[in-house]
């Protein structure tokens, strides 16, 4: 997606890494495999650790900036790629591993179908669930309201975030962890490249963005919030490669 090639350069100043408690239990869910794709790698906020934990770690991701960010920490296995139809043949890998991707595609299966395709083991996957925008959200859909009355009106975003109940409905996985981790999103105040970047409004022209913060400030949307973000949920979802593939070929999806 374009976008992630603009917002690398800043993307890791936004997230926090993977807390301990994150990373034992996606270590725990590898179990015995060593060598394991990290499917959407981004800037390798997991593959970095996984490879310092011991593991051989390949990343593909369809970004070159967030390649290259990985790159830039020294990550030795990187791959240019779509998860629609990744680059690997049949079961090269021990396990796969896709974090924080299953939101963004329209249709999740095709992803299991390849991660278990690749996989002579485990697929492991961080399932979506309900997402408002967070305290971000109003701010995206009022900035969307302004720029409509300002003459440039804005597509809405797809956000897929019922994918995660889709996929544990047909595919019920081998072992479902649910996790609370803090709120990775990091603002400083007078940024607004972070939500203008991943709420899809980056191609707003730039008097007509200016326009739109000043409204915003003025209303009060801009200003920072005083109660600490609450701490969100992830599920980590683990299935037998083989397994899941079955499932995937019996399912109607």
């Amino acid at each position: 997606m374009p976008e992630f090639d603009r917002v690398a350069p800043h993307y890791d100043e936004t997230r926090l890494p993977p807390s301990e408690g994150e990373l034992r239990a996606v270590i725990e869910g590898l179990g015995g495999a060593r060598d394991v794709l990290d499917a959407g790698v981004g800037t390798g906020r997991f593959a970095r650790p996984l490879l310092e934990a011991g593991f051989q770690v390949c990343g593909v991701d369809l970004s070159r900036g967030m390649l290259a960010r990985a790159r830039a920490k020294g990550l030795p296995r990187l791959v240019r790629g779509t998860l629609l139809r990744l680059p690997f043949r049949d079961r090269a890998f021990d396990a796969a591993l896709v974090v924080h991707v299953l939101q963004l595609v329209p249709d999740p299966f095709p992803v299991l179908r390849e991660l278990s395709r690749v996989s002579r083991g485990l697929v492991l996957a961080y399932l979506p669930g309900p997402h408002g925008g967070g305290r971000l959200g109003p701010v995206r859909r009022r900035y969307r309201e302004i720029a409509g009355e300002l003459g440039t009106p804005i597509a809405p975003r797809a956000r897929y975030w019922e994918n995660g109940d889709r996929i544990a409905r047909h595919c019920p996985p081998t072992q479902l962890t649910t996790l609370e981790l803090p709120s990775s999103a990091r603002r400083r105040p007078g940024e607004e490249w972070q939500w203008r970047t991943f709420g899809g409004l980056i191609d707003v022209p730039e008097e007509v963005h200016e326009q739109i913060v000043e409204r915003l400030r003025a209303e009060g949307l801009l200003e920072e919030p005083r109660e600490r973000p609450r701490p969100r949920e992830v599920r980590l979802a683990v299935w037998e490669g083989e397994a899941l593939e079955a499932r995937l070929r019996e399912s109607p999806v």
